[in-house]
């Protein structure tokens, strides 16, 4: 399922620029709603940091993201979303919303609150099986 909700992900983005990578840290930093430094941000997704710098570099050169001073680090940039970053992320979240809501029209609200219930279940079950 996973691999074919990737692949959806990068369907509904066609021709925006936006990869799965670039969706999830976009997501990432808006959730988080603080300065944030890349090696911070990588153990918060749970890559690598040198995987996350590629990305931010890249992104920073596309103007979704910029690099700001860290006043308790000199050596350690904070990542922030640029308002062209926060505008990408607001379109690909609406683009995602209309899909979802396209998918969840095939199904009544109890087999969504149970398949809800099971997903939530398995994820606590994965979460204390470490």
């Amino acid at each position: 399922m996973n691999a074919t909700v990737q692949k959806s992900g990068t369907r509904l983005m066609r021709g925006t620029g936006v990869t799965n990578a670039r969706w999830q840290t976009l997501s990432e930093l808006f959730a988080l709603e603080k300065r944030v430094t890349v090696s911070e941000l990588a153990r918060h997704m749970g890559l690598t940091r040198q995987a996350v710098q590629r990305l931010a570099d890249d992104m920073a050169s596309d103007g979704l993201v910029e690099f700001a001073e860290n006043p308790g680090d000199a050596r350690a940039m904070h990542l922030l979303l640029t308002e062209a970053g926060r505008a990408t992320y607001h379109d690909a979240l609406e683009r995602e919303w209309q899909w979802t809501n396209a998918i969840a029209e095939d199904f009544d609200a109890e087999q969504i609150t149970r398949a809800v219930a099971l997903l939530e279940a398995i994820t606590q079950k994965m979460q204390t099986d470490d």
